[in-house]
């Protein structure tokens, strides 16, 4: 049975009003997400989406700016949260989960101790009945974003050796630092999406068909799955509510995952300040604006060739003005045990 449960939603003070089925014979039932929480899923929505389309046959410098606005505007901890809140609305899709919430979480006392058992353990949410179909939902969900933006990213990577052939690509960036401060900028910004922006992600994720095949979900769950879980739990609980945002902190970054986006800005920081002309900018971008963000995400969603990846550098040129490219370790995801 198809339910959109994100459809018929309400802006409601501080919260978006998730609305859908608990099952057939609570058809009518809302969940409850804090606003600044729905809004960094559309933050993840849409720079995941944008920073896809990114086209790798530039032109020109104006080109290769632009597209490094697109590829670094993101605020980390908010791409994060935001990938954490996306992947709970996920889950919300899926009556089994829904429903095992509310079997796990009794009535009274028992549910508000529930609801505080989440927050102290996420792991907990990984026994929850229907909680390997949820997790399969949240790594389709993220997978859906992630692999677009690998591909873009290995795309304009590999631009940044064949546009050596065009005259312009060997120019040195005009006021570099300028372009580094900017991309800075835009880091230090959350974004912010209006009630239409927020409502039209979330039926977007009520409309995404449940993955078929096996209901386990592959090698365990990881921590992001965990944590997208246990907010989706939250909501139906009724313990997600605006003024609950600050308590729901511990749901929403985890240290791994974090780490992984501030490394793949602080890469990208680097590399830019030792980048000269134009097709150097080209790599910083392919290589860490976009790829090592989209493998972070894919981490997310079990992709096991991007977990594997390994990174390059841009380092300092040498007294032949040239750049060299030194690999690096890749971040990888942790992954747990849900017994």
């Amino acid at each position: 049975m198809k339910i959109g449960r994100v459809v018929g939603i309400a802006l409601a003070g501080a919260c978006m009003m998730v609305g859908g089925a608990l099952a057939d014979e609570l058809s009518e039932a809302t969940f409850t997400l804090p606003q600044e929480v729905v809004s960094s899923a559309t933050a993840f929505e849409h720079y995941m989406s944008n920073a896809a389309r990114i086209d790798s046959r530039f032109a020109d410098g104006e080109a290769v700016a632009r597209s490094l606005k697109a590829a670094a505007a993101y605020q980390p901890a908010q791409l994060e949260e935001g990938m954490i809140s996306y992947g709970a609305i996920a889950a919300l899709q899926d009556d089994r989960f829904v429903a095992g919430v509310e079997q796990a979480a009794g009535r009274g006392e028992q549910r508000a101790a529930y609801a505080e058992r989440l927050i102290e353990d996420p792991l907990a949410a990984t026994r929850i009945d229907g909680a390997d179909e949820a997790a399969r939902r949240i790594e389709a969900a993220l997978a859906a974003k992630a692999a677009p933006l690998v591909s873009s990213a290995t795309d304009v990577k590999a631009a940044a050796y064949s546009v050596q052939h065009q005259a312009w690509s060997k120019v040195m960036v005009t006021n570099p630092q300028g372009r580094l401060a900017e991309l800075k900028s835009l880091a230090a910004v959350r974004a912010a999406p209006s009630d239409d922006e927020n409502h039209a992600m979330m039926e977007a994720v009520a409309g995404m068909d449940a993955p078929a095949g096996d209901a386990a979900a592959p090698g365990g769950f990881t921590a992001i799955e965990a944590r997208s879980l246990a907010l989706a739990a939250e909501s139906v609980l009724g313990h997600a509510t605006g003024p609950e945002r600050d308590r729901l902190s511990p749901l929403l970054s985890e240290a791994d995952s974090a780490e992984c986006f501030k490394m793949a800005k602080l890469n990208l920081y680097q590399c830019m300040a030792v980048a000269g002309p134009q097709y150097e900018d080209v790599f910083c971008m392919g290589q860490h604006a976009m790829l090592d963000t989209g493998h972070c995400v894919a981490d997310a969603a079990h992709d096991v060739g991007a977990a594997n990846a390994r990174l390059a550098a841009l380092s300092p040129r040498g007294a032949d003005g040239r750049a060299s490219y030194v690999p690096m370790a890749s971040h990888r995801s942790l992954r747990v045990d849900p017994n």
